[in-house]
């Protein structure tokens, strides 16, 4: 496996899109207004959200393939076949979840105004049913990981995050301020891309190979704690936009989720690292591990650090051109706290990739478990108190106990190995 190779591939299919998003989301936030475009950022949220919500098999199937690495095609096609059928299934249970729950949260949950709240319950039901080839997707990105295709499962992601953007514009453009019809875009551009998963995987569904209950365990086994933080990571990600939401109403969201969204784009430097990172930390022994961990630590807060500090410096400018001076001056202080967090969150992901190569998801999924109700009470309390500051900071110190009970897992796990 080329590190350097399968990180650059992982820039381009999560960079690429942001190309788009520089232009889709101030003529987003023009025509649809500020709450308009805050029931949007609500639909990316949900559908974000579930596309992790497979139980574990997508970054389980990384693993395991990365592991059998020298194994043959037909010994690897159940486990491709075990993911395909787990993720379907979970892909129902997160789609019955969300339309159950379509009703409250578009009529009083959001605090989500009167003339916005049918169009907004039919975006989040057509959401549901997206959740069905999210899952299956996210899930299958991982086989492709795990088989070392990064070229692939990156093209796909340059994709899906064009299409993001760029068919809600397309979709206002074209049918006006109708958000269901926006959403029902991204839903079939979802579908398509699973359909593209799929065949870029055909050779693993043609082989002729059987399906045991092993291969199923082995998935789960690995998956359920992945699963724990598969719902619960990205709820601490998404789920904050809910509760400010909730607090200040969804015409205020704008000014903490437009930052946060572009802010949790500079990510995609450690998270293309770390994606590539994983399949061969899980080939590696414990001695090389050690020694990855601790260069690429170094390298990880290194570089973002320059890349914070960048962004705090330019912050003000970027978001006075992008959107408006008066939408800026507000943003700045949210945004500013918001950076800290990113540098903490970025330096996060190193030791968190190492939990999940050497098998121990389940160290990872406790913490998580523990920071979420801290997180819940403190977002809710300081939101209340301070509004959209109180918020960034109740991140920010989110992430700051994640990185430093994630760095202490690591020493004491590589050392006792």
């Amino acid at each position: 496996m080329s590190l350097r190779r399968n990180t650059l591939w992982n820039l381009v299919g999560a960079g690429a899109p942001l190309l788009v998003a520089l232009f889709a989301i101030p003529y987003l936030l023009r025509v649809l207004g500020m709450e308009g475009f805050g029931v949007l950022t609500l639909v990316w949220a949900l559908i974000g959200y579930f596309s992790l919500f497979d139980f574990g098999v997508g970054r389980a199937l990384t693993y395991e393939l990365a592991r059998r690495s020298s194994a043959s095609p037909s010994e690897l096609a159940p486990y491709v076949r075990a993911g395909i059928a787990l993720t379907c299934a979970t892909g129902l249970i997160g789609a019955a979840i969300v339309a159950v729950l379509a009703k409250p949260l578009s009529s009083t949950w959001l605090h989500i105004r009167a003339e916005w709240q049918y169009d907004a319950l039919l975006s989040f039901l057509i959401a549901a049913v997206g959740i069905i080839p999210t899952t299956i997707s996210s899930g299958l990105r991982g086989a492709l990981e795990g088989l070392n295709r990064f070229s692939a499962s990156n093209i796909n992601r340059l994709v899906l995050g064009t299409a993001m953007f760029a068919l809600p514009a397309w979709s206002v453009y074209a049918h006006g301020n109708h958000l269901w019809i926006a959403t029902l875009y991204m839903v079939i551009g979802r579908l398509v891309l699973m359909l593209l998963v799929l065949y870029q995987l055909r050779q693993f569904m043609l082989l002729p190979s059987k399906l045991e209950r092993a291969h199923l365990a082995a998935l789960l086994n690995y998956g359920v704690w992945v699963t724990v933080t598969g719902i619960v990571g990205p709820l601490m990600v998404y789920g904050d936009r809910f509760f400010v939401s909730a607090v200040v109403g969804a015409q205020l969201l704008p000014q903490y989720a437009i930052p946060q969204e572009a802010l949790q784009r500079l990510l995609l430097i450690p998270t293309a690292l770390c994606g590539a990172l994983l399949p061969q930390l899980a080939a590696l022994s414990r001695e090389k591990t050690v020694a990855a961990y601790h260069h690429n630590t170094k390298r990880v807060s290194l570089w973002m650090f320059c890349v914070c500090c960048s962004a705090a410096v330019l912050a003000y400018p970027s978001l006075s051109i992008w959107i408006s001076p008066t939408f800026a001056q507000s943003a700045l202080p949210v945004t500013l706290v918001l950076i800290v967090g990113i540098w903490l969150n970025s330096m996060a992901m190193v030791p968190y990739t190492v939990i999940q190569a050497i098998g121990k998801p389940k160290i990872t999924a406790i913490f998580h478990l523990v920071e979420m109700l801290l997180y819940a009470a403190l977002i809710w309390a300081l939101t209340r108190k301070y509004g959209l500051i109180g918020a960034a900071i109740a991140w920010t110190v989110r992430v700051a106990l994640d990185l430093a009970l994630l760095r202490i897992a690591v020493g004491r796990t590589l050392s006792g190995a």
